[in-house]
């Protein structure tokens, strides 16, 4: 900081003092002087102290005693009476002023607008001051913000023709045909789980095919029917294989019988209904089946085999709650020898056993399925851990009993098998 010079000597940093009986023409009767040195000095009256320029810049002080605010803060004008403290007399310089090389007015304005440009940097606002009127820039970024944030919509796409959306409609049941009929044949729950994933497969690809297109006007009905179909048929295909998968669903009669029966279903029949003879579609699917709950006779054998030994072996399903398939499989085969189907709440003796040593499995479920020789729901599929011996000799046969409930004490334990490892 430079040391500022007496009131009667010039500085070109500085205007010249003149008789300070009056202000110079052209000088503020109110605010701060715009020019000049103060003396130092304590303030009278509640004046605040003037100092010197720091750096360019205007230094304020505390506010007086009497709460004015400092010499050039923002708003500061004369008190009403009293002198100007700093001044070399009681009033305002006058005379002519030397022209300073930086006015304070100047150093105030470029600190104002310092501090604005250095705000909007943190949000990309610099461009509205660079260049013409900050005003005009601002109203013009503002204008273009506008222009931007509401562009013109997009023509709607063009609505197919019906040879074209026939052609979309033929695709989609090359997909869903032959998924289905995978469905329908299956005959057990490896079978099921497979078909049931290829369905919804098939789903996935064919539905968004359809969400984005704009049908022919013969075809809108349909087409809004056929949208809806395929929702819902995404979601119903998910929960089928995991039917299948958990042994909710165990063969394709039942699956046939749980999709066909679904709303989603009922939607593609209704998209077929609207399409009326102008478009084909949806052969594959049929008429709603209803769920099934089939049984055997007590003691029927399923697989009949070679019985023409001594031995004898009774199945107690007398506490069972559902119906139960056993076979008895020679040790190391994958073939039963035989089967025999029990009912709940029943007993059967096999006869005739032959001589050998046996595993014994059993699968349990609902609706027992000839068509594929076993049960389309809520199956399970077990063994027992010990192998059955039978023998014969001139004077004794083997005879064994299995009680198929679970009992405190009981001397047999099984084991859960693979719907794909149980032998048929």
């Amino acid at each position: 900081m430079t040391t500022p010079p007496t009131p009667a000597g010039p500085n070109p940093d500085f205007p010249a003092w003149g008789t300070p009986d009056a202000p110079a023409p052209g000088t503020p009767t109110s605010g701060i002087p715009v020019s000049g040195m103060p003396a130092s000095g304590p303030p009278t009256s509640g004046m605040p102290t003037y100092g010197p320029p720091t750096s360019g810049m205007p230094a304020y002080g505390m506010p007086g005693a009497s709460g004015m605010p400092p010499a050039g803060a923002p708003g500061w004008s004369a008190p009403p009476t009293g002198a100007v403290i700093g001044g070399p007399g009681t009033g305002w310089p006058s005379g002519d002023r030397v022209t300073p090389g930086r006015s304070r007015n100047k150093l105030v304005v470029v600190g104002v607008v310092a501090g604005v440009l250095l705000l909007l940097c943190g949000v990309g606002g610099v461009a509205a001051f660079v260049g013409g009127d900050p005003e005009q820039q601002q109203t013009s970024s503002g204008a273009a913000g506008g222009a931007s944030a509401s562009p013109t919509p997009s023509k709607a796409p063009e609505p197919l023709t019906a040879a074209a959306y026939q052609t979309l409609l033929t695709e989609a049941d090359a997909l869903m045909g032959p998924a289905w009929q995978k469905v329908a044949a299956a005959k057990n729950q490896a079978a099921t789980v497979e078909a049931a994933q290829a369905l919804a497969d098939a789903v996935k690809t064919s539905g968004p095919r359809f969400a984005y297109v704009t049908p022919p006007k013969e075809a809108a009905a349909g087409h809004e029917q056929i949208k809806r179909a395929f929702d819902a048929l995404g979601s119903d295909s998910i929960a089928l294989t995991g039917d299948a998968k958990n042994g909710e669903i165990c063969a394709g009669s039942s699956a046939v019988a749980q999709v066909t029966g679904s709303p989603a279903a009922t939607y593609l029949r209704e998209a077929v209904k609207a399409f009326g003879s102008a478009f084909t579609f949806g052969a594959w699917l049929p008429a709603p089946v209803a769920q099934q709950t089939r049984t055997l006779a007590n003691g029927t054998m399923v697989k009949k085999g070679t019985l023409n030994g001594s031995g004898e072996f009774t199945i107690n399903n007398s506490g069972g709650a559902t119906d139960v398939v056993v076979s008895l499989v020679p040790n190391g085969a994958k073939v039963a020898a035989w089967t025999v189907y029990v009912s709940a709440g029943k007993t059967f003796k096999v006869k005739r056993v032959k001589d050998g040593s046996y595993q014994v499995y059993m699968a349990t479920g609902v609706d027992w399925d000839a068509g594929v020789a076993g049960f389309t729901r809520s199956c399970e599929f077990e063994k027992f851990a010990d192998i059955f011996e039978f023998t014969t000799t001139s004077r004794q046969y083997t005879t064994w009993e299995i009680t198929l409930k679970a009992s405190i004490g009981g001397n047999a334990e099984t084991d859960s098998v693979d719907p794909g490892d149980y032998p048929q």
